[in-house]
Order: C-alpha cells, then sequence, then structure tokens
C-alpha cells in the first residue's frame, strides 16, 4: 500500500478520517476511497427551540463532541464576534436547528461552524420591513421567544403581533418562556411556571424587566423568524394556553381574564 501510493505521488492526499471497508477490497479501491475522502458520517438532528446547553448535550450524547468544549466555545464572546460578526456574549441561537451530516473525529468548533454557517445560509434572505422597530439580533431574541411559545406553526405570527404590540407602547413581554431561561441558567428545569418563579432577579424576567432579553434563549427555526418580519395583524395584547396547545388571544386584560374564566368552567 506504502509502496503503491508513493509511487504514484499520491501519499499526501489521502484523506484523514474514519473509514467503513466491507468485504474484499483491491488496494486500488482502498486508496480510490481515500482519495475521495469517503469517510464514515454520523446524522445528528439539532430540533427548534434548543439552547445552547442543549445542542451541547446532544453533540455530547452522540459521541461527536465533549459537552464542555462545545459549550465554552459557544459562551466564549470573541469566537461568537469571530465567525458571526455580532459583539455577542453567546452563540445562543445562531445554532441553526437542521439535520446534519459530520465526519467522525471533526472538532467542537468544526460542528459550531458549520451550525453557524446554516443559519446565515437561511437567514439571508430574510429582508428587515423598512418601517421595523427592531434590528436583526433583536428579530434573533424574540423569533427565539415565539419558538418557545408556540406548539402550532401557524399561530406563530399571531403570537409575533402580540409581541410586537407589547413592545411598541412599552408594555413587559410577561413571556413564561424567558422565565424559564431564566431558571434554567440556575441549574433549575421546569415545565410549567409558578407564581413564585415570576420573582427571579434576572435580565431574562420579562415580568419584571420591559423589552427583550439581553439573547436569544434557543435556536429559532426561520418559520419563528418569518413571523417577527412578517406578523398577523391585530390589535391583540394578551394570550394564554388552552391546554390543547393552541392560544386565545384577548385586545384587553378583562376580556383576557373572562376567556380564562370561561375556559375553566368548560373544564
Amino acid at each position: 500500500f506504502v509502496i503503491y501510493v508513493r509511487l504514484r505521488g499520491i501519499d499526501k492526499d489521502l484523506s484523514w478520517g474514519r473509514y467503513l471497508f466491507s468485504g474484499r477490497m483491491s488496494t486500488m479501491s482502498v486508496v480510490q476511497k481515500l482519495l475521495e475522502g469517503d469517510v464514515l458520517m454520523r446524522r445528528i438532528t439539532f430540533p427548534e427551540g434548543l439552547t445552547i446547553r442543549e445542542t451541547a448535550r446532544r453533540v455530547h450524547s452522540q459521541g461527536l463532541g465533549i459537552y464542555e468544549i462545545f459549550l465554552e466555545l459557544c459562551k466564549d464572546p470573541d469566537f461568537a464576534y469571530q465567525i458571526t460578526g455580532f459583539e455577542v456574549p453567546t452563540l445562543e441561537g445562531f445554532l441553526y436547528p437542521d439535520t446534519y451530516l459530520f465526519a467522525e473525529g471533526v472538532s467542537e468548533e468544526f460542528i459550531i461552524r458549520q451550525m453557524v454557517n446554516e443559519f446565515f445560509i437561511k437567514t439571508s434572505t430574510l429582508q428587515l420591513p423598512e418601517e421595523f422597530n427592531l434590528g436583526f439580533y433583536e428579530m434573533i431574541i424574540l423569533a427565539s421567544i415565539i419558538e418557545k411559545e408556540a406548539t402550532f406553526s401557524d399561530e406563530k405570527p399571531m403570537i409575533a403581533s402580540v409581541f410586537l404590540n407589547r413592545l411598541s407602547i412599552g408594555k413587559r413581554l410577561q413571556a413564561d418562556p424567558t422565565i424559564a431561561y431564566a431558571l434554567s441558567k440556575h441549574g433549575i428545569r421546569r415545565s410549567t411556571i409558578f407564581y413564585v418563579d415570576l420573582e427571579i432577579d434576572s435580565p431574562y424576567n420579562t415580568y419584571r424587566r420591559a423589552g427583550l432579553p439581553p439573547t436569544p434563549i434557543c435556536s429559532p427555526s426561520i418559520m419563528s423568524m418569518q413571523a417577527v418580519l412578517e406578523p398577523a395583524e391585530s390589535d391583540f395584547l394578551y394570550f394564554f394556553a388552552d391546554g390543547r396547545g393552541r392560544h386565545i388571544f384577548s385586545r384587553t386584560y378583562q376580556e383576557h381574564l373572562n376567556k380564562q374564566r370561561a375556559l375553566r368552567s368548560r373544564s
């Protein structure tokens, strides 16, 4: 094998990686496989709505990287600026949710770069409307909240309209997913938010602080971002979950309370 590749002058052209060789193969066939870089690939899916911590756990569980190294890179502001061009504290929101194929043995940095690159490919066609009050990064932040709020995609534009309406009049978002994210940074995971949780002292507490949180709270899909850019036309300011994955919308707080009581009375 060594003599063969050296005589052909291709010993420096063989691609590194882990390969799968099956059956009886000639030296020529083996060399051709190494020249083509036909390495063993691993498929991994990152669903919408994962945080950088959850993404790191998935990478680690699939044997494609080390959790601590992946997370440390994602939380490095210098690295984040290098690959995004944004001065942001973390890569939260930039790891695009999709199915990827990675060669075994690739580095954590390679995986992150591929996911961020996919994010910019997917968002390259998005256009901020002329009369849009949010910047690109702020759009990602709001899209990440919508991603966690909506169970059904067809509701995303309406949920976006509620949040944009509230922002336009200086009303706090009061979004439960931001509370859940704040709790997760303290190692607390909750599927249901309690009243006591609303008192948490955090910049992600949108019940106590006006405006958007400082960063996205997960990796949003392109549909959530489009919902922010093309929201439904409404004057709704409130909504709540109906217990079946859908939401009920209201214009006033009194209407909001009345609909909640009506729903409870039917239960």
